[in-house]
């Protein structure tokens, strides 16, 4: 059997449960519900690698079941077992990323197992010891309440006894999708589920029949009927069920009472994005059949033009809220990031994480994902200092890594703090200086602020040395290209012997984007993001100078210097942009400003994606493709433009 199709589906949902199993991990208390959930998800990941033939992943699961069932058992996880876990879902997180790069598991079955021993032998020191005298018997959870009579032990953990004949009974029956490779697994779930939910129940056919048969429908038997809608209301949300359809005979009558509960399917992701896509498409005609009306023929379809354009704008947003995804995706790999940094550096490590829950879109998340680890390097390697250094500063001996998400107004501020040695400056100035960025009096006359912000250019580094992690210049010119790709900054703050805290500064609606279009006569249509525009001069009230070699804007008593790129030539019915760069206003000389519109901006594909300003094309309402750059990438590579493109350019006054 091909089981290869099915490894987007292992990948997703093996990736989910190693999340739950490392959220529930970092939890402050390890309550017995948490516990129950932790043996849940080890037992699903280690059902769906054993159906997809992925042994070691099967094996190191199955032996942090078993640590979980001694917890279940009563034993108290300790700082060992914890950290033994911790390296056990690194391995694991290692395993599903060797999996989507080639489909098969990584050679690395030595410290899998030296990985699963660990873990047996946490499993077998917290178990009680049986005596000859008090044979050790497990507790049952304190949820379930121990009937009077005898028991029979739970077969497959899918059986549970029910209560007395006569006790009221329902019956629920759950089918799981067609093409699920794990249809076992998913029933298994949601036998787990209704035993905590109601204190037991009876799979009807057994689970090892469901194995050997690959059964997809299961009927699931339980001894209440207490809330019981409510209770089994979440089945609707489990992985891969299709259909759940209650049963209730609470009198023992003939007659029952069924019901059926709405269910949700799963999509890719590329789905979504192609959904997006074509949802955006019919946005742009139905304004473009729109333009080609008259306007007595647009009075007269007036309702149906905005009922239209109401019903696609309500799709769009509701694509765009499936598209959401918790920002804890990232954060999980981020935190094993860190704990391998810690390793490395021989430094003692704390990561800490503020906003995880904030849901944002996933295409961001994606973009997002590499500056952040750049970013989490730089400040490992530079701005943590040694154990002995922080000891004589007076500092605890473990540093503070620390990534805080949260929202302000419109933007997405996502930030990366550490409680470390902080910027140097003078170190900095130093080095721009001797590779010739700078000149020793630019040097002595910028301000801090803006030689801070020379770490961000490409290549730059104060190291001497390279190192595995650092020194090669590589990490804050990726954060800042990013964030300046999606159409915000970045920003830095650093406090000598303090810490430093570069925060990504991004637009919240990221994947639809308000922009102002503007061009030169003959020229294609251009776009900027309209969050980068600060203001809009009409040349018609505002005067150009010349300030030395500089040509400026006159504003009032204020010169804006004037950016030497534009396309075509600009009179005085033309407007100036003004856009924000690292040292302050800068202009942007345009003949033409159409509108602004809400857009979808796609990456350039092979060779435009080359050219350092431009973030991607969209498509606007009139039909046409628009190029649209980004002004703080123009602002801050102004030194870099050739003027003479701007003098060749005919200027008319």
């Amino acid at each position: 059997m091909d089981l290869s199709k099915y490894l987007g589906l292992y990948l997703s949902d093996g990736r989910e449960h190693l999340g739950a199993l490392r959220a529930g991990l970092s939890a402050q208390t390890i309550r017995p519900e948490t516990v129950n959930d932790l043996f849940r998800h080890a037992h699903s990941v280690k059902g769906m690698a054993a159906s997809m033939g992925f042994g070691q992943t099967a094996m190191l699961a199955h032996a942090m079941e078993d640590l979980f069932s001694a917890w279940r058992q009563g034993a108290r996880p300790t700082v060992t077992a914890m950290a033994s876990c911790a390296q056990a879902l690194d391995s694991l997180d290692a395993q599903m990323d060797a999996v989507a790069v080639s489909g098969a598991e990584a050679s690395d079955e030595q410290a899998m197992q030296a990985f699963a021993a660990a873990l047996k032998r946490e499993a077998e020191a917290c178990l009680p010891k049986p005596t000859a005298a008090a044979p050790a018997v497990a507790q049952p959870p304190k949820s379930v309440t121990p009937a009077k009579e005898p028991q029979q032990q739970p077969s497959d953990g899918a059986v549970l006894p029910l209560g007395g004949a006569n006790a009221p009974q329902a019956l629920v029956f759950v089918s799981i999708d067609p093409s699920s490779a794990l249809p076992a697994a998913r029933l298994l779930v949601v036998s787990q589920y209704l035993e905590k939910a109601f204190g037991g129940c009876v799979i009807e056919p057994p689970l090892g029949e469901i194995r050997a048969r690959n059964l997809k429908r299961a009927t699931f038997r339980i001894a209440s009927t207490l809330e019981i809608k409510d209770k089994i209301r979440p089945l609707r949300e489990l992985p891969e069920v299709r259909e759940v359809v209650l049963e209730t005979n609470p009198a023992g009558a003939a007659g029952l009472v069924s019901g059926g509960l709405v269910t949700h399917v799963r999509l890719e992701a590329k789905e979504l994005d192609d959904l997006l896509s074509n949802t955006a498409s019919l946005l742009h005609h139905l304004t473009f059949l729109e333009s080609g009306l008259s306007q007595e023929e647009r009075r007269r379809h007036r309702f149906w033009l905005e009922s239209h354009r109401a019903l696609l704008g309500q799709l769009f947003s509701q694509v765009l809220q499936a598209r959401l995804v918790p920002f804890s995706i990232v954060t999980e790999r981020l935190a094993r990031l860190a704990r391998d940094l810690g390793a490395k550096t021989g430094k003692a490590l704390r990561f800490e994480v503020k906003g995880a829950d904030e849901q944002v879109d996933r295409a961001l998340l994606e973009r997002l994902a590499d500056p952040l680890s750049h970013l989490l390097r730089n400040a490992a390697d530079h701005g943590v200092e040694s154990a002995q250094e922080r000891k004589a500063a007076g500092k605890p001996e473990e540093g503070l890594l620390e990534l805080d998400i949260q929202r302000d107004g419109e933007a997405l501020l996502v930030s990366v703090n550490d409680d470390g040695r902080g910027l140097d400056a003078g170190a900095i100035g130093k080095v721009a200086v001797e590779r010739g960025l700078i000149s020793p009096e630019e040097a002595a006359r910028l301000p801090r602020e803006r030689i801070l912000e020379l770490i961000t250019l490409p290549a730059f580094s104060t190291r001497r040395n390279v190192s595995e992690i650092s020194g090669r210049g590589v990490g804050m010119d990726v954060a800042r290209n990013a964030a300046e790709a999606l159409g915000g900054h970045l920003e830095m703050d650093s406090q000598a012997g303090k810490g430093t805290r570069f925060t990504l500064v991004i637009p919240s609606a990221a994947t639809l984007t308000q922009v102002l279009v503007f061009g030169w006569k003959g020229s294609p249509r251009f776009g900027i993001p309209a969050s980068q525009v600060r203001h809009i001069y009409p040349l018609c009230s505002h005067s150009l100078s010349w300030a030395g070699a500089r040509r400026c804007l006159q504003d009032g008593d204020t010169l804006i210097p004037v950016l030497p790129w534009r396309l075509g030539p600009v009179g005085k019915d033309g407007c100036g942009l003004a856009v924000m760069g690292p040292s302050g206003e800068r202009v942007v000389l345009v003949s033409e400003v159409f509108d602004s519109e809400r857009v979808v901006i796609h990456p350039w594909g092979p060779p435009l994606d080359q050219i350092p300003h431009w973030i991607g094309g969209a498509l606007l309402s009139g039909g046409e493709t628009a190029y649209i750059v980004d002004g703080r990438a123009l602002a801050r590579d102004e030194g870099k433009m050739n003027e003479g493109e701007a003098k060749d350019v005919s200027t008319t006054w």
